[in-house]
Order: C-alpha cells, then structure tokens, then sequence
C-alpha cells in the first residue's frame, strides 16, 4: 500500500465516519424526543438509569441504521472524496503524474467493498441477536408481545396464544388447534395450557414446546405419547415419557419461536437462515413476499455495489461539480435505483406478472452490465 493509497483511506473513511454520525445522531435524537416519556417511564420500573436504558435501545438501533444505509454511504463517501480532490487540485497533481483514474479509485472501491461486506455481516450475524429489541416501540419495552397463529405441518395444527414473552421463550395460554393427522385420532381437536416453553433440540430430545399446566384435554396423564408414521416422537405425555411432570406435555416441532413474532416486522431482524428455516418450516400459501426477502439478502452485496458502479461516472465525467451537487446526485441515484428495485420486488412479491426470482435479479441483470461499462469508461477518459 503506497501514501497515495493511504491517503486516499483516510479521507474515505473520515467521511464515511461524518456521514453516518451525522445521519444517525440525526435519527437518534429526532427518536428520543419523540419518546422521552416512554424511556423515563421504563428507566423507572427497571430501576436503572435514562442513559443506560437509551443505550440498550439505541445500540443495535445502531447497527440497524449502518446496515440500512451502508450503500447510500459507501457512495457517499467515495463521490465526497473525488470531489474533495478535484476542488484541491489533487487529482489533477496525480494525473500529471501519471496516476490514472482506474488507479485512484481503486482503493476507495476496495474500502467500499469493505462497508458492503460489513454490513452483510452485521445483517447475518450481529442483528439478529437484537431482534428482541429492534421489533419494539418504546411504547411496549415492558411486557407481553403480539403472537402470529403459526400452522405446523408436522403436528397438523394450529399453534396460537395470548401473548409471547421473549426473554423466556414462552407463550402465554397456547392453544395447538389440531387438524388431522395422529394427533387428531390421540389427542382430540386441541390442546390448551397455561404456557408453553420453546426448547431447542439436544441429542436425546427433538426442538418443540413443554405445555405447562395442561388444561385441555383434562385426561393428558394418562394419554399415551404420539409418534409419526416414520416413529419420530411428535407428542409425549408423562406416562411414558419420565422426564416429564404430571400435568405437563411435549410438543415436537420444527417451528421456532421466532416465527411466532406478530406482524412481519421481525423480517427485517432476521438472518437469512432464519427466513429459509420459516419459508421451509410453515406451510403457507402466498410465500412470494418471503421468497423475494430471501433472494433480496442474497444479492444485496451484488446491488450495493451496482448503486456504487452507477455513481462513480457522476463524477469522474464532471468533476468540475460542487459538493452539494455531487450529494443531490448521489441520494438521485439510491433512489432511482431503489424505487425500480422496490417496484420489481413489488411485482415479484404479488406472483402474477414476475416470480420472486427474476423480480429481484432483473435489476442486477439490468443495471450491473451498464453501471459497469459506465465506470470503464469513465476510468479511461
């Protein structure tokens, strides 16, 4: 790595730095006073401080905004640089000296590919362990969440409650509404308790659900446990099942208690994994709007870098440009390109016109090949 080329890393991510502060401390405030109110009423039935519960708030919040907008930023950045180094005679100084285009905005592209990248990581693996309190208003941080009745495929049933509680994993007052299968002839029509808790697979036991205080039916002690065709354990009852306690039923079940979370706010915090694990697990009709998320998280990196590969000839054509100018092009071109993007995955999500594949890849099979040729050219002129 030559100066030049740490020079040039400096400046990008000295604004990169600016303008996420910026855009984010924006947010942040605009947020907290809209919601004081909520924060002073929870800092004082937790007991602690404002600040420290506006840090638990805000800090994957955080992370969620640099996910968001790393592909506004990254381009942001790098059109600021060249610009930046256009209004100081730099770039002149270095094409004079014989450093070509390409050979400047290498290392501003390679430091975007870094943001990209990063925040691809922070959206597989570092949010989806908030997702508990990313999906929360300030309004709800204390106490119950909204349940989404859930069919299970395996069961042949209906799992639906009162409320979740996250922390515990738990659901308040199930009721599993079966709808055929051995459960049906075994059990009865449905299955209702006081609670019920998600336990993850072991080596011994499958993942499923402990019905807590079985109220319906009154008889399930001396129920004997469900298995299906194949012998897989799919209902156990205390009375062959030691481990359990009277009064108390296992459910196994594929279906994870994050599928369970009311609305589909929570699939915007989940992991790509995770989004296949429900497309597979739940059987539902009209999947299309999941089936687009699912290959929108796959090509997002590719997309992201195609905004880049859009925006860099901006510049590098006229860069006699002022800055302002420069900013109003960038946020024109996130936004044209979002709103074709949102528009096919639009179509692609209703299954009509588009199926969720070619909705999502169009706009890379479209704009990646031009955006691309764009760039050389601009390189080389």
């Amino acid at each position: 790595m030559t100066k030049i080329d740490r020079y040039l890393l400096f400046l990008y991510f000295r604004v990169l730095a600016i303008c996420f502060a910026t855009v984010c401390g924006l947010m942040i405030v605009i947020h907290i006073f809209t919601n004081l109110d909520e924060f002073l009423t929870y800092s004082k039935q937790t007991g602690g401080s404002v600040l420290q519960v506006m840090l638990d708030y805000y800090g994957p919040y955080t992370l969620y905004i640099f996910e968001r907008l790393s592909a506004m930023l990254a381009l942001l950045a790098l059109l600021f640089v060249i610009a930046w180094l256009n209004k100081t005679n730099e770039f002149t100084a270095l094409l004079a000296a014989g450093v070509t285009k390409r050979r400047v905005v290498r290392p501003l592209m390679i430091a975007s590919t870094i943001v990209i990248l990063s925040a691809a990581a922070t959206r597989e693996f570092a949010i989806p362990k908030f997702q508990d309190r990313l999906d929360r208003n300030p309004q709800d941080l204390v106490g119950p969440r909204t349940m989404r009745p859930t069919f299970d495929p395996d069961a042949v049933a209906l799992i639906q409650g009162k409320h979740l509680l996250p922390v515990s994993s738990e659901i308040l007052f199930p009721k599993l509404t079966i709808q055929g299968g051995p459960l049906s002839t075994a059990i009865g029509p449905r299955i209702s308790a006081t609670s019920a808790k998600f336990q993850a697979a072991t080596t011994t036991i499958p993942a499923g659900y402990l019905f807590i205080e079985v109220k319906s039916p009154n008889n399930i002690d001396q129920l004997d446990s469900v298995k299906t065709a194949d012998g897989q354990p799919l209902l156990l009852t205390c009375k062959d099942t030691p481990w359990l306690k009277p009064g108390t039923c296992f459910l196994a079940s594929k279906i994870e208690f994050e599928m369970l979370r009311g609305g589909s706010v929570w699939k915007q915090f989940a992991s790509t994994l995770e989004l296949v694990r429900h497309l597979r697990g739940e059987n539902v009709r009209g999947a299309n709007d999941l089936r687009v998320s699912i290959h929108n998280r796959i090509l997002r990196p590719a997309i992201d870098w195609t905004v880049l590969l859009l925006g860099i000839p901006v510049l590098l054509t006229r860069p006699d440009r002022h800055m302002f100018w420069v900013a109003g092009a960038c946020l024109g071109i996130v936004a044209g390109f979002t709103g074709v993007a949102i528009s096919l995955s639009a179509l692609g999500s209703s299954g009509t016109i588009l199926s969720p594949a070619v909705a999502t890849w169009l706009p890379l099979l479209i704009f990646l090949p031009w955006g691309w040729a764009k760039s050389a050219a601009a390189m080389e002129s």
